[in-house]
């Protein structure tokens, strides 16, 4: 009968994305992660491939559940519902709590590219497949909205999902340096909505 390895593999992979997420690839050393997750070395080693391959898989659970939470909410209500929930509950994940001067960790995903490019091909087809998703569902809570009447219909979906992926990349790498974003998703609702809301009329006018 083989040997039932002697640690929860489910709490090792969570101390491992949780170091990486806060210090990145190269800011995390093998002594201090066997350390975090309590691995000796030939575990670390054996069972998960050393540093790298449990970067790996730490960044794979990140992206199939953490991430993978923002995208739920893009498939119901109307388009441009689903659209302002995303970057509302991402504004408040990312917020920074100037109380305890606490900087948000930022998108685990978006570290990695800025880190480590495309330097690493299983890193490559982790975040491809990632954005892949991310593309495919908000470009079709755009044309969903766009069928329902809350989103214009002279935008086209593939282009606006790109530029809105690129813009929480953007608030993800501000919350890295404790920077805010104040304004943007009234900002993102009166570029999107096909009749903009009282509120958004009255923010608009007032930078007018």
């Amino acid at each position: 009968m083989a040997r039932q390895p002697a640690y929860d593999r489910d709490a090792v992979i969570s101390e491992a994305l949780s170091s990486f997420w806060a210090r990145g690839f190269c800011g995390v050393d093998v002594d201090a992660l066997t350390r975090r997750t309590r691995l000796n070395r030939h575990s670390l080693y054996g069972a998960f491939g050393g540093k790298r391959g449990i970067f790996h898989i730490a960044l794979e659970s990140y992206a199939d559940t953490i991430a993978a939470e923002f995208l739920e909410g893009l498939a119901s209500g109307t388009g441009l519902d689903a659209i302002m929930r995303y970057f509302g509950e991402a504004s408040t994940r990312l917020a920074v709590d100037g109380e305890r001067a606490n900087v948000s960790n930022g998108c685990f995903i978006a570290n990695t590219v800025i880190e480590m490019g495309r330097s690493d091909d299983a890193v490559n087809a982790i975040i491809d497949h990632y954005y892949d998703r991310i593309h495919r569902a908000l470009a079709d809570a755009i044309g969903r909205g766009q069928g329902d009447g809350s989103v214009r219909t002279d935008l086209d979906s593939d282009q606006i999902a790109q530029l809105l992926i690129a813009t929480s990349q953007g608030m993800s790498l501000g919350a890295r340096f404790g920077r805010t974003t104040p304004g943007l998703l009234a900002a993102l609702q009166a570029a999107l909505a096909a009749v903009p809301t009282q509120a958004v009329q009255a923010i608009t006018s007032r930078e007018n």
